[in-house]
């Protein structure tokens, strides 16, 4: 996935009706003015959705992720979603309560948070994306409510030939969330997919944001994870960018990709006149979103986040946006106040410090919030890799080691022990001990839950088992390898039917 299309998915999360795990805090049932979720009961709901011929409103979370805790703070919390989720059973499922991660395989949910439609047989109707603006969600769902075609057929229908949709479907791929669907897409070129919808949509407004999302997801990125365009593509952000920035309208529809990626389009264009025009129009655009005070302190840090990129990738970020992003973190940290809103924002707030050269700002801020939050351990992580960053091997290791000994959850505590291991073999491969003990870590925590090898718990085991191999061959780790392959296959033994995949999870050449 290159650089643009992990922001539009962070976008895709993001971005929602304001404008990933531990089940000690779901959304809070009851009341009619709060969602009605059934935790964890994904089983017994699509049981009575069949019954009853009632859909399911799937929602997959995690406590420590920002986007699931925006979602939880704004669109959980919008009267007209909630009102329409009483069409559905909708379902609270935590990635790290029991059989989550099982489910997680079954929809093709990795990435926290998900959301999908499922018709009262169990297909999928769609997956949507928070990115819709609030305005459209509750028509939206309705629509989802009341079809029975499935997402599979729509996009069959759209690879074979997309002129044939109808405007219900048109509605459906429009809100559809095409960066966290990976299951679905494995063997799809996207970028090939997007550009056939763009040809065919049944509005230019329609045809310009496919385009452009088909550019995001087929471009290349450099070295640096810079956007890398052909002169095709830049040609099409050239025509296409400047008409969406003078359209109201698609500016609001399109508020995602603008905030999110379109400083990365811009900055890949060639040096020049038409590159220096769309990069002050897209900078006033940026700068009304992020004054806008109806759009979330996320959607209003990302917008200041993207203008300091823009600078940076179009020239130098002056004092003056270094002052505005220092003032703007300031407020965040003043206004974020209930643990949902800082979650959600905390991070990013930090990263936009980090952008604009106060690494020991952005630290502090981390450093406060690794300390007061419940899910302290994300930020940790976040700090881990900083000091990796900085050339700092023990505080890496440390930051990675406090990280995962504070994780909370099954499935969270098996990728945050992947991810301590991980450090230790980059940051020091020589101490074969520390490696050794590490892996334990991984091997512990996977052995703690059984038949639990599923979506992010297989990925997780799954990196560190190939960052092992590689640390080995390396640094002549064999001893440690062999060592850790066979506490593998013990551990593995319990994973049921998936034991084999679990225990070859270490490949050697």
């Amino acid at each position: 996935m290159t650089r643009f299309a992990a922001l539009a998915l962070i976008g895709t999360l993001a971005l929602g009706a304001a404008s990933c795990n531990q089940t000690a805090e779901p959304p809070v049932a009851g009341a009619s003015s709060e969602i009605a979720w059934r935790q964890g009961d994904v089983e017994d709901a699509l049981a009575e959705a069949k019954e009853t011929g009632k859909p399911v409103l799937l929602y997959w979370g995690a406590v420590w992720c920002p986007p699931c805790a925006q979602m939880k703070s704004t669109l959980f919390k919008d009267p007209a979603f909630i009102a329409k989720t009483q069409d559905f059973i909708p379902v609270y499922l935590d990635g790290d309560t029991e059989g989550a991660q099982k489910w997680g395989e079954h929809f093709g949910a990795s990435g926290y948070p998900t959301v999908i439609a499922l018709s009262p047989d169990g297909k999928e109707i769609t997956r949507l994306s928070s990115a819709t603006m609030a305005s459209e969600l509750p028509a939206l769902l309705t629509l989802a409510a009341g079809r029975t075609r499935t997402i599979d057929a729509v996009l069959a229908d759209a690879r074979k030939d997309p002129k044939g949709l109808s405007a219900e479907d048109w509605k459906i791929l429009a809100a559809f969330d095409w960066g966290n669907d990976p299951k679905r897409f494995e063997n799809v070129d996207l970028g090939e997919l997007l550009a056939k919808l763009a040809a065919a949509a049944p509005d230019p407004a329609l045809q310009r944001r496919f385009t452009l999302d088909a550019i995001g997801f087929a471009a290349e990125s450099d070295k640096d994870d810079n956007l890398v365009l052909t002169p095709a593509q830049a040609a099409q952000v050239a025509a296409i960018l400047p008409r969406v920035l003078a359209s109201p309208v698609e500016v609001e529809a399109g508020e995602s990709l603008l905030i999110y990626s379109a400083a990365d389009l811009v900055s890949a264009l060639p040096k020049g006149a038409e590159r220096d025009a769309l990069t002050t129009s897209l900078d006033a655009t940026l700068a009304r979103l992020h004054a806008d005070r109806a759009n979330s302190l996320l959607d209003r840090t990302f917008a200041l986040r993207s203008r300091v990129a823009l600078a940076e990738g179009t020239g130098t970020i002056g004092d003056p946006l270094k002052q505005e992003v220092r003032a703007w973190v300031a407020t965040v940290d003043r206004e974020a106040k209930d643990e949902f809103a800082r979650k959600a924002v905390i991070s990013y707030a930090a990263g936009a410090l980090d952008m604009i050269g106060d690494r020991a700002g952005a630290r502090k801020l981390l450093t406060a919030e690794a300390t007061n939050s419940r899910s302290g351990y994300y930020y940790m992580s976040i700090l881990s890799d900083m000091a990796a960053e900085d050339k700092d091997a023990k505080g890496a290791v440390e930051w990675a080691r406090k990280a995962y000994e504070a994780s909370q959850g099954p499935a969270t505590r098996v990728q945050w022990a992947a991810n301590y291991a991980m450090t230790v073999m980059e940051q020091t491969p020589k101490d074969k001990a520390a490696v050794a003990a590490s892996a334990d870590a991984v091997l512990a925590e996977l052995g703690k839950s059984d038949n639990s090898y599923f979506m992010r718990t297989r990925t997780s085991v799954e990196r560190w088992g190939k960052a092992m191999a590689e640390w080995s061959a390396k640094n002549g780790g064999a001893e440690v390898l062999k060592a850790t392959q066979g506490k593998l296959a013990t551990v593995c033994a319990r994973q049921g039917n998936d034991a084999r995949a679990c225990g070859a999870a270490i490949k050697t050449a």
